[in-house]
């Protein structure tokens, strides 16, 4: 009989880790969440503390960093599954203890995949477990990011290219789409799940209610509290602001640099 295993979730994403605790039910495994983290520097002071746990699902994308901050910082010698919008950091991510590499949005299949490798993983010797990294590597599929938006506007059906789109964002309870054109519609899809749906290479969330396209940036300057104001091309009616704990990561992402 498997014993019961002992959960860490890094996740700075409330609804990302409510779902993933819900495909972590469903796969019928014993198991127990015994800490939720959702910042590198409570990351660092609980790795440094606590060694009783099996097994650690981890998100690339902190609030204040990244988890290789953590994992550059101290060794988790036990295994980690990341789960991620982004495939661009898998090579990274298996050179520490990774078991696996799920995309959001994972799907029960992928989690229970993972606890089963886990599960494996656990009797395998080395020369084994590199054999699977390798294999786990070369089957990772690109993601098919969203390319195009089906808006209904005056009873008529409208596309939208993403490359015609200057940023996302949310308002009261609903989800805007503004285009070149500054035309505004309202999409059915939260922010969350838009973050996840479009290519990151050309979006970016600069703060909880906006996403941006990078073709669509004319400045960026200093703006009081360590945040930083975007200058689109277009005259859009709404404040850009890059969010203080975002700022790193904007300018690494301006920079296309993981």
């Amino acid at each position: 009989m498997l014993k019961s295993l002992k959960i860490v979730i890094v996740e700075d994403e409330p609804i990302a880790a409510t779902y993933l605790k819900k495909l972590i039910g469903e796969t019928g495994y014993t198991y127990e969440i015994i800490r939720e983290i959702s910042s590198v520097s409570d990351a660092l002071a609980f790795f440094m503390q606590h060694k009783n746990y099996d097994l650690v699902f981890m998100d690339i994308h902190l609030g204040d960093g990244t988890c290789f901050d953590i994992l550059n910082t101290l060794e988790i010698e036990k295994p980690i599954v990341f789960c991620t919008t982004f495939d661009t950091y898998a090579i990274q991510a298996f050179k520490y203890n990774s078991i696996d590499y799920i995309l959001k949005p994972a799907k029960a299949r992928d989690i229970q995949s993972a606890l089963k490798k886990y599960w494996s993983f656990k009797k395998s010797d080395e020369n084994e477990y590199l054999q699977r990294v390798d294999q786990m590597i070369n089957s990772l599929d690109s993601p098919n990011y969203k390319k195009r938006f089906l808006i209904r506007q005056n009873k008529k059906l409208k596309l939208v290219g993403t490359e015609s789109i200057v940023c996302l964002y949310s308002d009261e309870g609903h989800t805007y789409l503004v285009e070149k054109t500054s035309a505004t519609h309202i999409v059915d899809f939260t922010l969350e799940r838009l973050e996840e749906l479009v290519d990151p290479n050309m979006f970016f969330r600069i703060n909880r209610k906006m996403i941006i396209n990078i073709n669509e940036i004319v400045s960026v300057e200093d703006y009081f509290n360590n945040r930083l104001k975007i200058k689109v091309q277009n005259r859009i009616p709404l404040e850009m602001v890059v969010s203080r704990n975002r700022v790193k990561h904007f300018k690494n992402w301006l920079k296309g640099v993981s």
